[in-house]
């Protein structure tokens, strides 16, 4: 069962990957533009893809990061640098979205996804610690957090062109 669900999450982040945004591998420092606070993120898995999707082998990469939040915790306004899917594997977050201001609570067992071009914030408003398995599509050139300050939204818009760019090529077949 465990592998049927790694595998469609990566499923869906693949269905997804004419979305994302490609900065050609810059790292943006965000701790001074995004609110964090009572947050401890420990990447755990990062792979080129590679399979049967031949046109993003090499292109893309898929990340997962478990990311701690302690009571109280606080995760500002972002967007994130590609789409991916998210796992409450312990406690309860709320989840306020950017473009509706509309809040979700995700507890222990839920998913939510992110498509990286809608704000999020994130709290952790109960009194007991929760964790967030983040698995996200990046550019395979990617290096650091994908979290990216809204003052970036444009910047995003455009490199999301140049990835779908580069993977829509007609390769003559």
């Amino acid at each position: 069962m465990r592998r049927l669900r790694i595998s469609f999450i990566a499923m869906m982040l693949l269905s997804t990957a004419l979305g994302i945004a490609h900065l050609d591998g810059q790292v943006l420092t965000t701790q001074s533009t995004i609110e964090m606070s009572g947050l401890k993120p420990a990447m755990k898995f990062e792979a080129l893809v590679a399979g049967f999707l031949e046109p993003l082998n090499g292109k893309l990469k898929l990340r997962a990061t478990e990311v701690d939040f302690e009571p109280g915790a606080v995760l500002g306004d972002h967007y994130h640098v590609g789409p991916g899917l998210r796992f409450v594997l312990a406690g309860e977050l709320s989840v306020v979205h950017g473009d509706t201001g509309e809040e979700q609570r995700v507890r222990q067992g839920g998913y939510f996804y992110e498509t990286g071009d809608v704000s999020l914030r994130v709290y952790n408003r109960s009194g007991e610690f929760a964790r967030l398995l983040v698995v996200e599509l990046l550019p395979a050139t990617w290096q650091g957090t994908a979290m990216v300050p809204l003052a970036r939204r444009a910047d995003l818009a455009q490199e999301g062109i140049h990835l779908q760019k580069l993977l829509c090529q007609d390769d003559g077949n």
